[in-house]
């Protein structure tokens, strides 16, 4: 009744149902994801009549770090396409039946089939954040809170500049990125192919754009990567210089992002996730009005399974990414490792 195929032969034999509705099923964001790390990636489906009814995209990890099957490595989060609670107990079973010693995990955002059908317990959640910009763009700016309004007014006012960059630019982007979460979070960034591959995919085909934030000398000191996918655009990466925090980059750059989306006609920003204990970045986004949910993440372990304790991984990421370390070890660090972090 379940049939597996490699992802590759999936996409170019099978009619998805689906498939490009959401960013991370879409093709687009699949390429990245495989050009960026090579995942073992795979589709399991149902068919009926002649019809794929159910499918789930899913990779499989197999490293020093972890044992997993993951729907999917790599995404925010990523809901299956599956019709009926039986038809999740049937892909379940066959993925028990072809990886017996691995755990299988998932992040659903609106798979309620997946949270309800009895294969999974719930193991976290985390805030994802929603806006709609179907009005028209005076009733958009009104609906931002006031202190998101007066912050977007402060970095005008400061001589902030937002515009779209060049792909040479894309570098100095990176180069912010991977400061900020070094110094401010204490780990490494996603490594520069990423990014890279993103460009290629996304924005040199007029599928998203990346915003620069510039002060009155013309330095970069923030910037914020959209994707465009269906009628929703996503804030999928954003960084700001720690230094120049008064300039508001934040604000300002999805604002100009938001303007930049009621041009193109689009209907939803998608703000992403954010964890319960990032109360700044929850903050941050309720002051867009945006509808604030639940990412809810399941998963299922065989008896006995052994969890990493990834203390290999906290002592590498303490090496490459602690604040003494010159940036470009630091990059080299997260090129070696990211590929294991599915």
């Amino acid at each position: 009744m379940v049939k597996t195929l490699p992802l590759e032969q999936a996409l170019q034999t099978l009619s998805l149902p689906g498939h490009s509705d959401n960013l991370f099923s879409s093709p687009m964001w699949l390429n990245v994801i495989n050009r960026a790390y090579r995942p073992d990636v795979f589709v399991k489906y149902i068919e009926r009549d002649g019809r794929i009814e159910s499918y789930v995209f899913y990779s499989v990890v197999k490293n020093f770090l972890e044992w997993k099957v993951c729907v999917l490595s790599y995404c925010d989060y990523c809901d299956a396409h599956i019709v009926s609670a039986s038809d999740w107990i049937a892909v379940f079973e066959d993925i028990k039946r072809e990886y017996p010693g691995f755990r299988i995990v998932v992040r659903s955002l609106r798979d309620d089939i997946a949270r309800t059908c009895g294969c999974f317990k719930e193991l976290s959640r985390e805030y994802f954040h929603l806006l709609d910009i179907r009005g028209d763009i005076d009733s958009v700016w009104k609906g931002l809170k006031d202190k998101f309004r007066n912050q977007v007014r402060q970095g005008t006012k400061r001589g902030l500049v937002v515009r779209p960059c060049e792909r040479r630019e894309l570098w100095d982007f990176f180069c912010i990125h991977v400061k900020l979460r070094k110094h401010k979070y204490g780990i490494f960034s996603q490594p520069w192919r990423f990014f890279e591959v993103i460009w290629e995919e996304f924005i040199a085909k007029g599928n998203g754009f990346l915003l620069g934030a510039f002060d009155p000398e013309g330095k970069m000191v923030g910037g914020t990567l959209f994707l465009v996918c269906g009628n929703t655009l996503y804030y999928k990466i954003n960084t700001s210089s720690q230094n120049a925090l008064e300039f508001r980059s934040n604000n300002c750059l999805l604002w100009e992002g938001i303007r930049l989306a009621k041009e193109r006609g689009l209907e939803f920003i998608d703000l992403g996730s954010s964890g319960f204990n990032q109360e700044g970045l929850v903050s941050f986004k309720d002051a867009t009005g945006a509808r604030r949910m639940e990412i809810v993440h399941i998963g299922y372990h065989p008896q006995g399974y052994v969890f990493s304790q990834k203390r290999v991984l906290k002592a590498y990421t303490r090496f490459f990414a602690a604040a003494w370390m010159p940036d470009w070890i630091t990059n080299m660090g997260s090129a070696l490792i990211y590929k294991f972090l599915a």
